[in-house]
């Protein structure tokens, strides 16, 4: 067994490092500055309609608009689709606090609570190989926002869009010194199948996501 076990260890070694000596300090964060990708999956369609066919697949929506101006309407016209109260709490962001929200609106800027029934947020990224949201956590995007209401409407700018997970990571490395303390990859909206193999929407999180992609 002792002999199996040191084999593998000395294969795994090997794989690493190319030889059986312990990694050095400096070796370690060479392997970080340039992480190592396996496999990654291709398709014909444009990324565009990749994340949306997988956001869709998931049982998202979206709208898709052209300037920052659609935005309120997009939202609007959600809202009044779904039956939804006019009332939001957001998230802030460059994006965010110049929007123009009309009267009919109520509007705060916080954390989520347990009462409130519909948040927006700008999501940091979009991957189109899962259809995923990336959400990074902080002071002024709280993650009580992206799990607390029903219903989630997040903004995605269609230059945030990446092919693949690890470009995720790749772009976290290029624009921030340092990770925040959670990072979320939201794909659909919370679903549960423990009755019975059925699925539940808004078991554990919003019932609801739609993504406003800004083109």
């Amino acid at each position: 067994m002792n002999n199996a076990r040191e084999s593998i260890l000395a294969r795994i070694r090997h794989t690493l490092h190319g030889d059986d000596k312990p990694y050095t300090n400096e070796a370690v964060v060479q392997q970080l500055r340039q992480p190592s990708c396996g496999p990654q999956p291709n398709w014909q369609e444009d990324d565009v309609s990749r994340f949306i066919s997988k956001l869709e697949s998931v049982a998202g929506s979206i709208s898709r608009i052209s300037s920052a101006d659609e935005v309120v309407p997009a939202i609007t016209a959600y809202l009044q689709q779904h039956e939804i109260p006019l009332k939001l709490v957001t998230a802030s962001s460059n994006l965010l606090n110049k929007l123009a929200w009309s009267g009919d609106f109520m509007v705060e800027q916080r954390k989520a609570a347990g009462t409130d029934i519909t948040v927006v947020t700008e999501a940091y990224a979009g991957v189109a190989e899962t259809g995923s949201l990336v959400l990074l956590s902080g002071a002024n995007s709280p993650t009580s926002l992206n799990f607390l209401p029903d219903n989630y409407l997040c903004i995605l700018r269609r230059e945030r869009l990446v092919k693949h997970i690890e470009d995720v990571w790749q772009r976290l490395r290029d624009e921030h010194t340092g990770l925040p303390r959670a990072i979320n990859f939201i794909t659909g909206p919370s679903r549960t199948a423990d009755v019975e193999q059925t699925i539940q929407l808004g078991a554990h999180g919003p019932r609801r996501l739609h993504v406003i992609l800004l083109e």
